[in-house]
């Protein structure tokens, strides 16, 4: 057994030898590409950035003795190209996460479906607002400041609260798109609702469409109160989409939907009101003009 374990250990550490004979072989030699050149202080220097891709030793790593060793370094464009596969592959470990975590059903498929790029920017202090939200996200969440979208049907509201959360997931921060009748039917069919609200937390900002659409019952009213201060508890900023009034979110009908509104009103300092004409009446004509060109001529 013994010997057994002392051939074991042998192959290991044999394999950790040459892994560094590997390793030493590689510093030691430098690949040289067209337009490479030699500096006046001897080393070899990259043909695209001009910086070297070797420094000196004061020792030869392969043999131990103490004389001076050109090694392998690397150059600028080849740090900048590892700096950018190291992005890359962040942005897909990030990507997967983001598709694992919409398995549980909180985020509407078709909830973040717009950017900024889209924004034709026709109330164009509240796109810039929007913009800077994204842009201040760090001292935004410091201080768990939301915002609230509210005006008549149609007017953008959910497109800019989309902008908001595709412009983080770009800066690679958990996002999730849903709304207040998705997550109460989420919460009426699972016994576990309170591991269904903790669940919110594991998105650092949460959108929520279409406050005050949902059905009106005592139920309704307390699983909705539940959902926001779930987000207060933790201390994690809410974009909430309502089609509510100012005047009616400062003075509901009810004392329950008054303790809801408040809390909304506190979580979401940043109020920002979209007018004008439905958006969806002026793409539906469209569509209905172009339908009658292709179909009538």
């Amino acid at each position: 057994m013994l010997k057994h374990f002392q051939i074991m250990m042998a192959e290991k550490v044999l394999c950790e030898v040459n892994k560094v004979d590997d390793i030493v072989s590689k510093l030691m030699h430098t690949t040289e590409e067209p337009g490479d050149y030699t500096g006046d202080d001897g080393l070899l220097y990259c043909g695209k950035c001009h910086t070297p891709k070797q420094m000196r030793l004061p020792f030869n790593p392969a043999t131990g003795d103490e004389v001076e060793t050109f090694v392998r370094a690397a150059c600028q464009c080849q740090c900048e190209a590892a700096e950018e596969a190291d992005r890359q592959a962040e942005r897909e470990r990030f990507r997967c996460d983001m598709d694992r975590r919409r398995e549980d059903g909180l985020s509407c498929p078709d909830g973040l479906r717009f950017t900024f790029a889209q924004d034709d920017r026709q109330q164009p202090k509240v796109s810039d607002a929007c913009q800077r939200y994204v842009e201040c996200w760090d001292e935004m969440k410091a201080n768990n400041i939301g915002v609230l979208f509210y005006g008549s049907v149609g007017t953008g509201k959910s497109f800019l609260a989309s902008c908001i959360g595709n412009g983080l997931l770009d800066r690679l921060v958990p996002v999730a798109a849903t709304n207040f009748p998705r997550l109460l039917n989420l919460l009426q069919g699972t016994y576990k609702k309170q591991e269904l609200l903790d669940r919110l937390s594991i998105y650092k900002l949460l959108i929520v469409d279409d406050l005050g659409v949902e059905r009106d019952s005592a139920y309704a009213e307390e699983q909705i109160f539940n959902i926001i201060d779930a987000r207060s508890t933790s201390e994690l900023p809410v974009v909430v989409t309502t089609n509510l009034t100012m005047e009616e979110l400062e003075h509901p009908s009810s004392m329950q939907y008054k303790r809801i509104y408040d809390r909304v009103l506190e979580m979401c300092p940043i109020r920002l009101k979209l007018v004008g004409e439905s958006r969806r009446r002026a793409n539906a004509a469209e569509r209905e003009k172009l339908a009658r060109k292709i179909l009538l001529g």
